[in-house]
């Protein structure tokens, strides 16, 4: 890995060891101008600011103890240790006196070759209304070296490639070491030990997010790792299937597995109709289908797409900001799933919140209806069973998470349709909104999300 001082030397830093861990920063060196994953919400109105600080220290990698089940209650042992420089991003209040207490941790998603925030790009209005504070972690390799480009085109590389002098000190050992490397930045948001990570913020609970592939490893990271380390307070696991990742280069998890019911931490999943069967053919999330217990929720929306137009949107804003070019989405996201997703996301992160610092329990929910491995739709097409909104029970058009790609379909229903369902616009805007009042009253949107939910409702003609 080359290595270069200029990412710190330039830099007023300030460096403080915890246990074996070194943090460095804020970091503001580089040619680009500032880090990577640069978000485009406006933090400056919401009072917050973006900061980036490198964190260094050693990892362990972990080996099977046993045989691994698709319960999920796999016990792992530690096997080597290696040295790694890896990157935090941290949006937090700009005062500190506005901080709710909550720490966000989200493992970066990899899956196009760089680091993307996925699940901010979902609840970002929930959490700067709340005053939490948002942690992203390069804790894979592949975004840290990536040189060639990705699904996002050639110009969508890895942080050393895409800012060598900002990010040349970086130093990953290796996915096997990714878990652990996760832990250490809970750790160190937890207790930053006189750093200028955090610094006057009094951290009462830290929770960790991830969507999709970094699902994958969240779902693994609790069953395997979890036990031994014991830094979050909660986990919201999004968008996964039926599996988890390897633990290791060959050493692979069951194709199906629950999550371990011998927690003493929440865990709130959400799942897209996509994800029932729509990411790896061998994993169907309903085979890993569990009953709720007092850790374990399970949220599956109706009408929802693993990508849908909301993140679409928010991913293309972001590449364009970030990248010299980026895939090009704009075709795209008018045709993509338009469902309810990210409202629900954000009443499940405030739902996890609470569970975690033991105010409350989230409610449950039904799963999707399925029958011979297939979603069961109704006669508009839109899923039966599952989390219920105006937009699946008083419906414009059919919202669905399958198809050929993960962005699902917004199909608008005919005129002829729309005249038989809604004999007036009134008619159509009360009955969404009485759909919606049940929603908020159910818990899976937020009571502070109406208006906006409402100001969707807009009725076709």
């Amino acid at each position: 890995m080359p290595s270069t001082t200029a990412a710190v030397s330039t830099t007023t830093t300030s460096t403080a060891p915890i246990s074996d861990l070194v943090i460095t920063g804020p970091i503001t060196a580089g040619s680009r101008g500032g880090p990577s994953t640069a978000t485009p919400f406006d933090l400056e109105g919401a009072g917050y600011i973006e900061e980036e600080f490198l964190l260094s220290g050693e990892a362990v990698s972990y080996r099977p103890d046993g045989e691994f089940g698709p319960e999920g209650d796999w016990t792992v042992e530690q096997d080597e240790e290696a040295a790694f420089t890896t990157r935090l991003l941290v949006r937090r209040p700009a005062d500190a006196t506005g901080f709710s207490g909550t720490v966000l941790v989200e493992w970066f998603n990899v899956s196009s070759n760089v680091d993307v925030d996925v699940e901010f790009g979902f609840v970002a209005e929930e959490i700067l209304r709340s005053g939490d504070v948002w942690v992203g972690v390069s804790a894979q390799e592949i975004g840290i070296t990536s040189s060639e480009g990705g699904d996002f085109g050639a110009d969508a590389l890895g942080l050393v490639a895409w800012d060598p002098e900002r990010y040349g000190e970086l130093e990953h050992p290796g996915d096997a070491f990714s878990y652990d490397i996760f832990s250490r930045a809970g750790e160190a948001v937890r207790n930053p030990a006189g750093s200028d990570l955090l610094a006057d913020f009094d951290v009462e609970q830290v929770l960790a997010i991830g969507e999709s592939q970094s699902a994958f490893r969240l779902l693994t990271y609790v069953n395997a790792v979890h036990p031994l380390a014991d830094v979050y307070d909660g986990f919201l696991i999004h968008s996964r299937d039926g599996g988890g990742a390897p633990l290791a280069a060959g050493v692979d998890v069951p194709g199906v597995s629950a999550v371990r019911d011998d927690l003493t931490v929440p865990v709130l999943q959400l799942v897209s109709e996509t994800d029932l069967y729509g990411l790896r053919p061998t994993a169907p999330f309903p085979e890993a289908r569990q009953p709720d217990t007092d850790t374990i929720r399970t949220w599956e929306m109706a009408g929802t797409a693993h990508a849908d137009a909301h993140y679409l949107a928010s991913l293309y804003e972001q590449g364009t900001q970030n990248f010299d070019s980026f895939l090009d989405l704009t075709g795209v996201v008018p045709i993509a799933n338009n469902g309810p997703q990210h409202w629900i996301a954000k009443a499940a992160l405030r739902e996890l919140r609470a569970w975690a610092s033991g105010t409350s329990v989230p409610p449950t929910a039904d799963p999707i209806t399925t029958a011979d491995g297939a979603i069961v739709r109704d006669e508009h097409g839109n899923a039966r069973g599952g989390i219920r909104t105006p937009h699946v029970d008083v419906p414009v058009a059919t919202l669905t998470g399958e198809g050929t790609s993960l962005i699902g379909s917004t199909t608008p229903f005919a005129p002829e349709t729309i005249a038989r369902l809604y004999p007036s616009e009134d008619d159509y805007l009360a009955t969404f909104a009485a759909a919606l009042d049940r929603a908020v009253e159910s818990g899976f949107i937020l009571a502070d999300d109406r208006e906006a939910v409402l100001a969707d409702a807009v009725f076709p003609g």
